[in-house]
């Protein structure tokens, strides 16, 4: 390939690859190298990007086709989706053509497309319940509550109690639709974590008090550093916090703890302890879904939209961390955070 070519395939932001006719990499951009480190010039090309519907278009135009496309979808640090072209390049010096092959990445098209569609559906559900009583408590208003200064004062509060929850809502679904736009790339601030703790401990300390709740802070300034956003750790932890609470036996004791992983002591476990009904084993898989509640009665009680849990699931992705969810029926839940530990501090 012409110095003049590489210098252009170089300066393109989208990975591109050049495949000889014997399917090997010849070329690969500086895109294509920062996305794919372990790939090599003479590696195999399936041997980097394994999809069929990749490697066929592929071999479509090793055997003489002009161009052809594929849309696939790789399992990046999230999955992402790829829309590749790939172009035929003829060379004098080749009986045989090579291909070039460019990924655009079109993930934030489809995240819009099933966002549009999830927020339609989800939202409109949602909605509907406190729209219909808002709507009933108008018409009893302007009827025949209209003269009772007693029952308009309950149903405006009943009203301002509707309008609330679907302002939490609308306000989890942005949080959401933020997150999910930025979770690509990693945050890379050091976050002290015995700070963050006792401020979300603090700041739920009156919740506490009202249910006769206890901390055990089970942590002290040793703990490590984390890689991540403060404010988005936080939100992370007064959710959890705020969930151990709301659900745990009035009167009992919420414990917060910390372990590195011994499979992998890069990551700090920050685990929260409840004292409720515990979470039968059928339910785990799922809690973290928009909108999933294993007693919709209760949380809509508590205040809870259905997406307090998704939204601490997006910011692990986030931060490149996870949580994993124990319970057993009649004992309580243990929800424990990992997140990667900061380095040189």
């Amino acid at each position: 390939m012409k110095k003049s070519v590489r210098y252009i395939l170089n300066g393109l932001t989208l990975p591109v690859f050049v495949v000889d006719p014997k399917s090997k990499i010849s070329f690969m951009n500086k895109a294509a190298k920062r996305q794919y480190s372990d790939a090599k010039r003479g590696q195999k090309f399936a041997q980097v990007i394994s999809s069929k519907k990749c490697l066929s278009a592929l071999n479509d135009v090793l055997n003489g086709a002009a161009n052809a496309t594929a849309n696939i979808t790789l399992q990046e640090v999230v999955p992402t989706s790829f829309r590749v072209s790939l172009s035929r390049l003829d060379s004098d010096n080749e009986l045989n053509p090579s291909c070039v092959l460019s990924f655009e990445d079109v993930s934030h098209i489809q995240e819009a497309e099933q966002m549009r569609h999830d927020f339609v559906a989800n939202v409109s559900h949602e909605l509907r319940s406190p729209l219909t009583a808002l709507t009933g408590f108008v018409e009893t208003l302007q009827g025949a509550a209209s003269n009772d200064p007693e029952a308009r004062e309950r149903f405006l509060g009943m009203m301002a109690s509707e309008a609330d929850r679907m302002g939490r809502l609308i306000g989890d679904l942005l949080s959401l639709s933020r997150l999910q736009a930025g979770e690509r790339v990693a945050p890379t601030d050091n976050v002290h974590m015995f700070h963050l703790l006792n401020n979300v401990a603090a700041s739920l300390g009156g919740l506490a008090q009202s249910r006769n709740i206890t901390f055990n802070l089970d942590f002290s300034d040793e703990i490590p550093q984390v890689i991540g956003d403060a404010d988005e750790l936080t939100q992370v932890f007064l959710n959890l916090v705020e969930n151990a609470i709301k659900y745990s036996a009035k009167g009992s004791v919420v414990q917060l703890s910390y372990d590195t992983l011994d499979e992998n002591p890069a990551y700090l476990c920050v685990s929260i302890k409840d004292a409720g009904e515990g979470i039968d084993p059928s339910h785990i898989p799922r809690l973290t879904e928009r909108f999933y509640r294993v007693d919709k009665g209760r949380s809509r009680a508590q205040g809870g939209t259905g997406l307090g849990l998704a939204i601490v699931k997006h910011i692990l992705i986030h931060h490149r961390g996870w949580m994993k969810i124990t319970s057993k029926v009649g004992e309580g839940s243990v929800f424990s955070v990992n997140l990667p530990i900061a380095k040189n501090v």
